[in-house]
């Protein structure tokens, strides 16, 4: 079973129920919110990978949703999906942060395609960081052996700031 958590914020109870079936039914953790404030409540209790939420909220737009989650949670990536899909909106969506921007109805295949695709990328991204971490362990000043006072100070001069 996949290990990321995904969250459905809609308020069509009906859609909420599938797109939370499609997502368990490849294997991911999933939660329901039906609007911006009960998500927040959610992703404040728990971290989510990734966020699927609609542009229309009765609390609200998805958009606002959108900047809230991009600014308390930087590493949670969302999705905006509408019914009423404009390229204008699209473009703010995806100016703001949005990883895409889906219009209604969204296929099964093309919902799973897509966390797939968004999965990759955040572990792409974090074999990134772990993997300049150990660079930088292995091959930085830290891991310079000797004590020399010209060696000293050449390390000195090259990690101070102009």
């Amino acid at each position: 079973m996949n290990t990321a958590h995904i969250l459905v914020v809609e308020d069509d109870e009906s859609l909420r129920r599938v797109t939370q079936a499609q997502l368990e039914r490849a294997g991911y953790e999933s939660s329901s919110a039906v609007d911006s404030e009960q998500a927040l409540e959610l992703l404040r209790r728990q971290p989510h990978d990734l966020v699927i939420t609609d542009l229309n909220l009765p609390d609200g737009s998805g958009m606002e949703l959108l900047k809230q989650v991009r600014q308390e949670f930087p590493e949670t990536t969302v999705v905006i999906v509408t019914g009423y899909g404009t390229i204008e909106t699209a473009v703010e969506a995806i100016k703001a942060g949005a990883y895409d921007y889906l219009t209604k109805p969204v296929h099964p295949d093309e919902l799973r395609a897509l966390v797939a695709r968004i999965l990759d990328h955040r572990n792409l991204i974090e074999e990134v960081r772990v993997l300049r971490s150990t660079v930088d362990r292995k091959y930085g000043f830290e891991s310079i052996i000797g004590h020399s006072a010209a060696l000293l100070q050449m390390l000195d001069s090259a990690t101070s700031e102009p």
